[in-house]
């Protein structure tokens, strides 16, 4: 207990990080308002910013804007400008310094103005014809829509759509999967194997878990688990039928090595690699009721793999659809029947699964 209490006012007494005035961070510009009054860059809390901060905007040229941060996440930020130097520059995907400066006080008296705001022009659609350099793989800001305040001018928050969902980091996913399977069978007593092919369907429900830190390495990697739900049945031309029916278990992880998962509006590629368990269930029955043909009835275990590459796409909303294509890969081990025989089956080949989810 003291030691708790010993680390609880550890943590009270440690300073928030914050950037000292003077000190400089390099920018990516994600979006700008029709009138770029309003600017939307790729850093955030986690790199020492605060609501109130107020910077200069930098290129070699010199001086761009002067601004204040009205809105802040961990990995974006939200700046209303209040001096224009040098509008040109204030493009999306351009990048640029900040230097953080002490508050600088506004007057809403032009009279006083010592400088005159900078008239943009209109821009190239292509901001490296302006000469300014690109952020690479520089894709991990985050929209809120709640994020800018009263101050900001309706015109200038049409300029700022959401880009990404990166703090509704949980996602919950259902999928239907239709695939074709072949099957093979081999008995332990004697040299007796049945091979056929098994078409199948299934439901599933699923988690995935994704990371808020988005300019570490590991946030392109996901954390999920799942559970199946899957039933085959076939029946030949003299009554008998096979039903199996499977409840698998999942976990795994997704690893998107195009665009971050966090990204609206786009398709987004992603590797998937699962491992699974569960339990089987198989039953053969004769449909001609002869005593000769009694029905079987086995249970047994399961375990599995899945390797995969697919596409998610998602709404600014949290709302998603994602698509797989798959190679799994499933052994079934089943237990000693009346006759004391043991069977091992293995079902394999690829599938085509689809299905909706729902980020918070």
């Amino acid at each position: 207990m003291k030691l708790l209490f010993v680390l609880l006012a550890l943590g009270l007494s440690l300073p928030a990080f914050s950037l000292e005035v003077d000190e400089k961070l390099t920018v990516r510009i994600l979006k700008t308002s029709e009138t770029r009054k309003t600017l939307m860059v790729n850093r955030g809390t986690e790199d020492g910013l605060v609501e109130g901060d107020h910077a200069r905007f930098l290129v070699t040229a010199g001086i761009v804007a002067r601004a204040v941060c009205i809105k802040v996440a961990p990995t974006r930020s939200v700046w209303s400008v209040y001096r224009l130097v040098n509008a040109d520059f204030l493009i999306n995907d351009s990048v640029m310094t900040i230097k953080i400066t002490p508050p600088v006080k506004i007057t809403k008296d032009e009279s006083q103005a010592l400088v005159q705001d900078d008239t943009p022009t209109k821009l190239p659609v292509d901001p490296q014809a302006l000469g300014i350099p690109l952020a690479e793989g520089a894709q991990d800001i985050a929209g809120d829509a709640g994020m800018l305040n009263e101050n900001t001018s309706d015109g200038d928050l049409r300029g700022l759509e959401d880009v990404t969902i990166v703090e509704r980091n949980f996602e919950l996913f259902s999928f239907l999967n239709i695939s074709g399977l072949s099957a093979l069978t081999k008995a332990d007593v004697g040299d007796k194997k049945f091979s056929n092919s098994q078409s199948s369907h299934h439901i599933g429900f699923g988690g995935e878990l994704y990371s808020r830190r988005e300019r570490e390495w590991y946030s392109r990697f996901t954390l999920l688990g799942g559970i199946s739900f899957m039933r085959t049945n076939a029946q030949s031309y003299n009554g008998y039928s096979a039903t199996n029916d499977i409840t698998e278990f999942s976990v795994g992880t997704n690893w998107h090595p195009g665009k971050m998962p966090s990204a609206t509006y786009q398709f987004i590629p992603y590797v998937h690699l699962s491992l699974n368990v569960g339990s089987v269930r198989s039953s053969v029955s004769s449909g001609l009721n002869r005593p000769t043909d009694p029905n079987r009835l086995a249970n047994g275990s399961t375990s599995g793999v899945s390797v995969g590459f697919g596409y998610k796409f998602y709404t600014k909303e949290g709302w998603g659809a994602r698509a797989i294509i798959d190679y799994y890969a499933r052994s079934e081990k089943f237990r000693r029947d009346e006759d004391d025989n043991s069977f091992n089956r293995t079902v394999a080949g690829p599938r085509f699964m689809m299905g909706i989810s729902y980020r918070w």
